[in-house]
């Protein structure tokens, strides 16, 4: 199931056209594309379609296959308008026998943690070279999993798990860190 947000900036209903197409992010040719006409009145308007991917590929922890979705919007005249992309992967996760399994198989999760917090500039590195260190490190010291404690990941950190074959633990900074209380849904 795909979802776009198209916003009409002008203040009269428009008429355009939008495309989903499904391909594999390292390149090649398209998997599946569906296209459909649409009226846009002013403001955002929500569409919705689905997709069948035939024979997905499984994004696993030895072989990170991502797919790439992208919204194209098209005039009636046919001129290409804007296009946003945004990439995926197809992964089943669930307990089974008292085990965690990820495709079916199962896995120890060998996880280490980061604080998020870098030596200068804490919440953001003075280069993105460093926050890439810290993952790659994970993965090199044979790590299967992340935790991201008291801070969120970047969503560069998270794109970058996703390529190398990293699972992640992501955890909001609200969910620990106070101590309890009748006002604890409030506060959170």
């Amino acid at each position: 199931r795909l979802q776009a947000s198209v916003y009409n900036a002008e203040p009269v209903p428009t008429r355009g056209r939008i495309t989903f197409t499904v391909a594999a992010h390292s390149g090649g040719e398209d998997v599946v594309t569906t296209r459909s006409a649409h009226d846009w009145g002013p403001g955002s308007t929500l569409v919705e379609a689905e997709v069948e991917i035939k024979g997905h590929h499984l994004w696993s922890l030895d072989d990170p296959f991502l797919y790439r979705v992208t919204a194209q919007l098209t005039a009636p005249d046919g001129t290409a308008g804007d296009a946003y992309s945004t990439r995926c992967g197809f992964r089943d996760f669930r307990f089974k026998n008292g085990a965690f399994r990820l495709n079916g198989q199962r896995i120890y999760l060998k996880g280490s943690h980061s604080c998020n917090h870098f030596p200068v500039g804490l919440q953001v590195p003075d280069g993105p070279s460093l926050a890439r260190r810290d993952i790659l490190y994970a993965k090199m010291s044979g790590f299967n999993c992340i935790r991201f404690i008291a801070g969120m990941p970047t969503r560069n950190q998270l794109d970058l798990c996703d390529e190398l074959g990293l699972l992640v633990y992501e955890e909001n900074y609200a969910s620990w860190c106070l101590a309890d209380s009748p006002n604890m849904a409030e506060r959170y």
